[in-house]
């Protein structure tokens, strides 16, 4: 069989085989480009297309590239006592070197003091400590390309500040900017994945040698181990530049994990080797021991590989990423475990035998003790390793989570530092605001467009923890500059109008009622006594209160004119008949009609629109002489009698336009003084006489809406820090507020996205959720398959899954109420949670195949229970040195300066640890005889047990 050969030729021929992986480790090391970069490059591409920060910040890349960038540096110059005059040149003369020509082609431009007023004005703090000079990137903040530019601006300022040093003396040069944070995080993981390689050879070099009692044998499994790795490396960095992607966090895990799982392949199979050695005879004991592990390896191997691979169903690229990467990785040192560490231990046992003089077959007398105690009381045992895990298992439950970069790094970072600086003398957010993109089939630079605009950006004004909104309508982060063209504004001109008009018709009112009644004296005087009248008017209208010069015409006039102008004002023919009016009043002053500029109702007449279509108007404004009686007169009236009738008519249409004057005034008032009238209108009305009124406006258009009219952009600045917690839940909510705004706006389709760094971290926090709710599904099911396909047993595949999830979730809970409740943090990492779950379940299922492999053989030839106590005795020593060194491997996260990898090595190192002590030997032995007898009382299910039985004790001792 092709498998026997192979065994055959691994013992054979051991030296060969070691040659053949030294050799490809040489060729693939120093071959293959570095890791380390591609990864750093891959961590900026870790949200896809899908996410809406980054399709937002596409499009203000195309639409607005001027504007457009991705990351930011910034220069603080802090002057506690305040900045000098010198220290305000050397910010000059420093934003004029960051200009220079030769600059990195990340840089897209410069803000400093130099910049146009309104913006140097607000890169200098309030309290004249702090000055800024901020400049943008179009690359990712953490992409290797940033972090050259970065050191590029720093040696040009140090450079400036040497040149300068005797006048600036005194001054603080700190940078931050999220692409400097960026830069700083990039080296932590670095150090962390430097630290972490120490430590865990370290570690496992002291757990080796104690185990192995033996410095050769403890080479094995790190020679193994280390050649895997760098071969890993190697493949995974040509893969790269294939198109693979990769993140920092996959060198981190695969120094972990593999050597944290791959030594316990390696001490599975030496402790096999070691159950059986024969001096005379190693090649022999070999093939038999590869013949017992080669199933339990790959089984474990699998179970691993499949959780590790099942991340890659995820969305989120740091997890997609990691797991195949990781998995590939495992494979590579599985094979490697049986290959490369059977040869070494041939060879080993050859040339020094009296290495394994020391590792002979352990004592299982502990364990022996410890199986025979629980399974003396199964279900007590059971049930009180259930009690002692469940009080952190629930508080796992409840745990809570955060995403901020800034607390995850070591609060002495200078980045950190200065960017709390900074927050303190400015806003908060103003380091990282944020784009709201609006989109629309409509042109957005017409009134129902602008107003939509002002509508998105009033909204935004009005929410908590906003500082600054500036829009195409309020380009200046104040609507104040176009109060003026609001509804509210012009509808309040309108209700002044209406005031006017009001008292206007009221005197005129008064005036022609004064009028008419003298008029009518006169008449009715003139009847009993017998008077000229028209005499008697002639008189007083040439010496008296009748004369054009007298203050009496001239009142009348006065009120006529007003008469006219309101009439006119309505845009049709006044309600009473001005040109017969005039024809009457002419014919009553003795001097006929009155000519001149100065005469009252010959102006009130030609204030009559010319294309009226009463032609008498038109002949009383004219200069032609009126002909023929007036059309209103009826036959035997004199002219005293048609002027009271008209002056009558025209009292009551001044007492109509008076009373509806007023009636508007009213209810126009209550409109405007209404609360609910304000808001109904408070929206914009921007005509071409606003836009002429304020030239900035038609600036700020070509600023914030693209020429075509269908982009418009709105910049806003939060209350909260870049990459804190609240500061994505702001987000979230605006994306809620604004989907429900506009989807039920009228008259405009349009669709809005939010870019920025906190809309990005923002998308990654909601993908990261949906993935690991859904990794709670996927892995626990793809290990119970790969299970089942093993064991043929789908009660002890469930018993085992089971207790892995519940030593996940006691892992999280100490993990909570180390970090959060005695040290003080604000919840566990964002990150914490995910790679626990999937490492956890995937490597406790190592001791788990170990110890139901034996216990299935040891149950075939000595019976359920006794077979279970044997097996928790043998495979005791086993699993207790295997969790010692993948908790050693994992420990060596805590000397990392990440608090999300500090965390993660200590629920790691929980989980691992109860995992071999108490879930091990207690929970699935126990909670397997329960699930045994319970099946036993109900009667189907032995055939099944049975097959799995022999299926894994089918290799004889």
């Amino acid at each position: 069989m092709p498998l026997d050969y192979v065994q055959s030729f691994l013992t054979r021929r051991p030296g060969w085989v070691v040659a053949a992986w030294l050799g490809l480790a040489a060729a693939v090391g120093f071959a293959s480009p570095s890791l380390t970069r591609l990864a750093a490059e891959g961590q900026s591409k870790l949200l896809g297309p899908e996410a809406e920060s980054r399709r937002a910040a596409d499009l203000v890349r195309k639409a607005w590239p001027k504007q457009a960038y991705e990351a930011t540096a910034v220069l603080a110059l802090h002057r506690p006592s305040g900045l000098t005059d010198a220290d305000r040149a050397f910010a000059s003369r420093v934003q004029g070197r960051f200009e220079r020509g030769d600059r990195p082609k990340e840089v897209v431009r410069v803000l400093g003091p130099d910049s146009d007023r309104e913006i140097a004005g607000r890169l200098v703090s309030a309290d004249g400590t702090l000055c800024l000079v901020v400049v943008p990137f179009d690359t990712s903040y953490v992409a290797p390309s940033a972090q050259k530019a970065v050191a590029w601006l720093q040696d040009e300022a140090d450079a400036l500040r040497r040149a300068d040093a005797g006048q600036i003396g005194g001054l603080e040069l700190r940078w931050t900017g999220d692409a400097v944070i960026g830069r700083d995080y990039m080296a932590q993981v670095q150090t962390s994945l430097d630290r972490a390689a120490a430590a865990t050879v370290a570690l496992l070099l002291v757990v080796l040698l104690v185990v192995y009692r033996s410095i050769w044998l403890a080479m094995v499994p790190l020679l193994t181990i280390g050649l895997s790795l760098v071969i890993a490396r190697g493949l995974l960095a040509w893969l790269c530049r294939a198109g693979w992607e990769v993140s920092p966090l996959v060198e981190l895990f695969l120094v972990a994990l593999l050597f944290g799982t791959g030594t316990d392949f390696c001490l599975f199979l030496s402790w096999r080797f070691a159950e059986h050695y024969n001096e005379r005879n190693p090649a022999g004991v070999m093939r038999l021991t590869l013949g017992r592990s080669l199933v339990p390896l790959v089984t474990s191997a699998g179970t691993i590989v499949v959780g590790l691979l099942l991340m890659g169903t995820t969305k989120f690229k740091l997890f997609s990423t990691t797991g195949p990467s990781v998995a590939l990785g495992l494979a590579i040192s599985l094979a490697a475990t049986l290959t490369l560490a059977p040869a070494l231990l041939v060879l080993l046992a050859r040339y020094r035998p009296k290495a394994f003089r020391g590792f002979a077959a352990p004592s299982g007398d502990l364990w022996d003790r410890a199986g025979r105690v629980a399974m003396s009381r199964p279900l007590r045992s059971w049930g009180l390793a259930l009690l002692a895990m469940m009080p952190l298992a629930v508080l796992g439950t409840q745990t809570r989570f955060v995403m901020d970069l800034l607390s995850e790094m070591p609060r002495t970072t200078e980045s950190g530092e200065t960017l709390r600086l900074v927050a303190s003398r400015f806003d908060p957010g103003m380091m990282a605001p944020l784009t709201v993109v609006l989109e629309s089939d409509a042109d957005l630079r017409r009134s129902e467009g602008l107003a939509l605009i002002d509508d998105v950006s009033r909204l935004l004004s009005h929410q908590r923890r906003l500082t600054e909104v500036r829009s195409a309508t309020q380009p200046l982060g104040s609507p104040e500059p176009l109060a003026r063209a609001r509804l509210s504004s012009r509808l309040g001109e309108v209700n002044d109008g209406f005031r006017q008009l009001a008292d206007g018709a009221g005197t005129l009112n008064r005036g022609l009622t004064e009028g008419a009644a003298k008029l009518r004296a006169a008449l009715w005087l003139g009847r009993r006594v017998g008077l000229n009248v028209g005499g008697a008017l002639g008189a007083a209208t040439g010496s008296g209160a009748g004369s054009p010069s007298s203050p009496a015409a001239r009142a009348m006039a006065s009120g006529l004119g007003k008469a006219a102008a309101a009439g006119m004002a309505r845009g049709g023919a006044p309600p009473w008949d001005l040109a017969n009016y005039a024809r009457a009043f002419d014919l009553l002053s003795p001097a006929g009609p009155p000519a001149g500029p100065g005469a009252p109702v010959a102006a009130a007449a030609a204030a009559a629109p010319a294309g009226s279509a009463d032609p008498s108007v038109r002949r009383a404004g004219g200069s032609t002489p009126a002909e023929g009686p007036p059309p209103t007169a009826a036959a035997g009236t004199g002219p005293a009698e048609v002027l009271l009738a008209e002056i009558t008519r025209a009292a009551d249409g001044a007492d109509q336009i008076a009373k509806g004057a007023r009636r508007a005034h009213r209810e126009v008032s209550a409109i405007l003084e209404d609360p609910v009238g304000r808001r109904a209108l408070d929206r914009l009305l921007i005509t071409p006489q606003n836009i002429d009124e304020n030239p900035d406006l038609r600036k700020s258009f070509g600023v914030y809406i693209t020429d075509d009219g269908h982009r418009a952009r709105i910049d806003v600045t939060q209350g909260d820090r870049v990459f804190s917690d609240s500061a994505m839940n702001q987000v979230e909510v605006l994306r809620r507020r604004l989907r429900e705004y506009l989807g039920e706006y009228e008259g405009i389709d349009v669709r809005a996205s939010i870019a920025g760094a906190n809309a990005e971290s923002a998308d990654v926090r909601l993908l990261t959720h949906d993935d690991q709710v859904k990794s709670w599904f996927v892995v626990p099911i793809g290990v119970f398959l790969v299970l089942l396909l093993a064991l043929r047993d789908p009660w002890a595949c469930f018993n085992l899954v089971a207790t892995m999830v519940l030593t996940y979730l006691f892992a999280l809970g100490a993990t909570h109420l180390l970090f959060v409740t005695i040290l003080g943090a604000e919840g566990l990492d964002w990150k914490v949670p995910y790679f626990l779950f999937v490492l956890l379940v995937a490597v406790g299922v190592d001791y788990n195949v170990f110890l139901m492999a034996r216990l299935h053989e040891e149950t075939a030839r000595h019976g359920f229970r006794g077979g279970i106590v044997r097996a928790i005795g043998q495979t005791g020593g086993l699993i207790s040195s295997a969790a010692a060194i993948t908790a050693c491997s994992f420990a060596s996260f805590l000397s990392s300066p990440l608090a999300s990898l500090r965390q993660l090595g200590f629920a790691l190192v929980v989980g691992i640890t109860v995992d071999a002590l108490l879930v091990r030997p207690l929970l699935v032995p126990c909670g397997h005889w329960l699930l045994r007898r319970s099946r036993e009382v109900l009667g189907p299910g032995q055939p099944a047990l049975a097959r799995s039985d022999r299926l894994l004790s089918r290799v004889p001792d």
